[in-house]
């Protein structure tokens, strides 16, 4: 490498260690943290780590969707403002209803949409009577994990939640955060509903990640009809490094 290379080299190499040249899918880099901004360490880098709410998997037996015309029917009528604003755009009623669907007991059962606006959940009955079903099921969503930057290990400080429901009934009861195979944060017996908004939940001391993150996330309905909807669009977490 010639010398003109090698001080162009450390000059990208300075800016990316003081921020100014980092980039990365689902990362945020912000100045670093002042004692008044938070208790961790001041000399501390904040990041945002996010998953778009589409990325979401439900835990489940597979169902099949079909016998949902009503259903489907219902669940369009609902959500014609994701439609108009765009991000709705491949679901259509018929036989089967598109969608990742899941079986729930008492001849019902659970739908996953994606969108670009986020994952539309509703709880609908499988059978024939097209009854209000109550049920409940977990979300799970991987989050892009810098473990190690700089030699230092990444500390997790907040969990963040992007949501809405239409329904108080129908609502995010449990939050979890989980290492790998260890689960580091539980909030339960929470009631995350209502128009569109951001929830937070931070942790005492940040926890140290070893591995790589995921947020799971409990979904309960209590005598939910199909138009009834609950939309994730997205979820994250601060970590400080």
């Amino acid at each position: 490498m010639n010398t003109t290379n090698q001080t162009n080299r450390r000059k990208f190499l300075d800016k990316l260690l003081k921020g100014a040249a980092f980039g990365t899918v689902g990362l945020l880099f912000t100045n670093r943290l002042n004692a008044s901004n938070s208790s961790n360490d001041n000399s501390s880098n904040l990041y945002a780590m996010w998953t778009h709410g589409s990325e979401g998997k439900m835990e489940g037996r597979f169902h099949d969707g079909k016998d949902a015309i009503s259903f489907g029917s219902k669940l369009i009528g609902k959500i014609r403002a994701p439609l108009t604003a765009g991000y709705l755009r491949g679901v259509r009623t018929g036989s089967k209803f598109e969608g990742t669907s899941i079986i729930l007991p008492g001849e019902a059962a659970a739908t996953m949409v994606s969108t670009s606006g986020g994952a539309v959940f509703t709880i609908w009955d499988s059978g024939t009577k097209a009854k209000s079903k109550n049920g409940e099921f977990w979300v799970h969503f991987t989050i892009p994990t810098p473990v190690i930057a700089n030699n230092v290990r990444a500390k997790v400080s907040k969990i963040l939640v992007k949501c809405s429901s239409t329904n108080v009934s129908f609502h995010i009861s449990d939050v979890e955060l989980w290492d790998a195979n260890e689960r580091i944060f539980h909030k339960s017996n929470q009631k995350l509903w209502g128009p569109d908004r951001m929830h937070g939940f931070s942790f005492g001391p940040a926890k140290s990640v070893k591995y790589g993150l995921c947020m799971s996330l409990k979904i309960v309905g209590e005598r939910v009809s199909a138009d009834e909807i609950l939309e994730i669009s997205g979820v994250g977490v601060d970590l400080m490094i």
